[in-house]
């Protein structure tokens, strides 16, 4: 059997591109799941930052749904649905399995990337977060992509994990519908894909909502649940978000549990709030593949 990698380089070396770098790599050396992007090695040496993993022959989602691949329209009903719960459960690992818990910050079509079997890989962890025990979310720099970022992310940088859960919320209309989270209408006025969407939903519309490539060809009764799930997941409200768990759940058809009853977190619980700029990690939380040597040199560039 040929090993087939794939190798991601960062051109410019910026403070600002060697943090995303050393995030990423530890990140990608924490996780161990299916349906997350495995880190099969690194390189960093002189102006040179390297990131090898397993080479991804279906290329990303983004290049089916919008890319050079979008008019052979190999994503039939199915691949969509399977792409979809992949992706979920890739973040369901993330948010309430990993130790410390992650937060993603940049869940796009993009970085859902497909190997030969179709099968889901949630790949880069550049802007990704690691949430200490007890504290619900963080106040940070805001970065992801437009048209995917939460309301109260993008304009007060509270991030927690219903900011991935938003963001996934527009995955799944994006792929049901094949349309861009973004567009751009007359006079330069920009429309995000909820806002397409809502009246479809309010008129129970929803074959307007799927997309034309299909020509018909999927399950109605899915399409309708995985659109509902999206809404719910877009909500403005983060409190009325499902969790990723919920999600899931919802995506197999299944009920998905009480957000109450995931880690015993209790809806009323006193929130805690702290400022990533304020947080400071131990060494020890960089020891990833020998990361902790990188780190020590990296911290002391200003970001």
């Amino acid at each position: 059997m040929i090993l087939q990698i794939a190798v991601k380089r960062l051109k410019a070396m910026t403070a600002k591109a060697e943090m995303e770098f050393a995030v990423e790599v530890e990140i990608l050396g924490r996780v161990r799941h299916k349906n997350l992007l495995g880190l099969r090695g690194f390189y960093a040496g002189g102006d040179e930052r390297l990131i090898v993993y397993d080479y991804m022959p279906n290329h990303s989602l983004l290049t089916h749904l919008h890319g050079q691949l979008a008019v052979d329209c190999l994503l039939d009903w199915p691949r969509r649905i399977k792409i979809a719960i992949g992706s979920a459960e890739g973040l369901v690992y993330l948010h309430h399995e990993a130790n410390p818990h992650i937060i993603h910050r940049d869940i796009k079509a993009s970085n859902v990337l497909l190997d030969s079997e179709f099968e889901a890989k949630v790949a880069d962890f550049g802007f990704a977060k690691l949430i200490p025990e007890g504290v619900t979310h963080l106040t940070t720099r805001v970065k992801g992509t437009l048209g995917y970022l939460a309301p109260e992310y993008a304009m007060w940088g509270k991030v927690s994990e219903s900011c991935d859960v938003y963001s996934f919320g527009i995955l799944l209309l994006e792929i049901s519908s094949g349309r861009k989270p973004l567009e751009k209408l007359a006079g330069g006025v920009r429309r995000d894909i909820v806002q397409w969407a809502t009246p479809y939903v309010h008129k129970g519309d929803f074959d307007h909502i799927v997309d034309p490539r299909l020509k018909g060809c999927f399950d109605r009764s899915e399409l309708k649940r995985v659109v509902s799930i999206a809404m719910r997941c877009t909500d403005g409200n983060p409190e009325n978000r499902p969790s990723m768990v919920e999600v899931v759940g919802w995506l197999k058809g299944g009920v998905g549990r009480r957000r109450n009853e995931i880690n015993g977190i209790v809806k009323n619980d006193r929130v805690d709030e702290y400022d990533d700029e304020d947080f400071v990690r131990d060494e020890t939380d960089y020891k990833v593949f020998g990361m902790e040597k990188y780190m020590k040199t990296s911290r002391n560039k200003k970001i």
